[in-house]
């Protein structure tokens, strides 16, 4: 049984102003079939930038049962998600709660270069959306999907657009009634919304879901 206490430790949930959705509804009326601009739009971020990060490799080809199950784990076993902690703990001790080697390596080198000062997320937080990316995927295990993950549910970025994101193209797909999704139609989607990258990319994930 997931611990639900122990997991909204890390996790906010918070509402996007009810204007945005309906200026969002209003240029692409198709979602008011899937989004009703009278109830709360709650999304779930990560304010931790390192939890987050954290949250994020595990979620790498996992479904959101085993992450939540590996969480889990995590949580309780370890109380507490720290830099300095997942430095210190063995692989050993993180491969019992279900993390591959790939993944422990990835979190514990960032671990390490913050327990360092090689690494301040919070300073990152100022630089652009690039800046981070390329600063990011310089470590191995973080590629351009965990980095947007970061920069949604942790900076709070409003351009983000992971349209690489597998629930991401089949909201797509759903959405306008499409068999595929190629580079031209990203780019169509990409200057429509330009303004609502982010928030049209969570709608997508419920008409995925829906």
């Amino acid at each position: 049984m997931i611990n639900y206490m122990v997991m909204s430790r890390y996790f906010k949930y918070i509402n996007i102003p009810t204007e945005q959705i309906i200026q969002l509804l209003t240029l692409e009326p198709k979602l008011v079939k899937f989004i009703n601009a009278d109830r709360p739009f709650s999304i779930r971020i990560m304010p931790d930038h390192f939890t987050c990060i954290v949250h994020t490799i595990i979620s790498q080809q996992f479904s959101s049962a085993v992450v939540d199950a590996i969480w889990h784990k995590l949580t309780f076993n370890f109380r507490k998600i720290t830099p300095k902690i997942f430095a210190q703990l063995t692989s050993e001790q993180l491969q019992s709660t279900g993390l591959s080697t790939a993944k422990i390596n990835a979190i514990k080198t960032i671990a390490y270069d913050i327990v360092d000062k090689k690494l301040n997320l919070n300073k990152l937080g100022n630089k652009t959306n690039q800046e981070i990316i390329t600063t990011l995927t310089q470590y191995k295990g973080i590629g351009n999907w965990s980095v947007q993950m970061l920069l949604m549910f942790t900076y709070c970025r409003r351009d983000v657009f992971p349209f690489n994101d597998l629930g991401i193209v089949n909201g797509i797909k759903k959405l306008y009634n499409l068999a595929n999704v190629d580079e031209q139609y990203i780019a169509k989607l990409q200057k429509k919304f330009k303004d609502y990258l982010t928030l049209f990319s969570f709608c997508l994930w419920r008409v995925a879901a829906n």
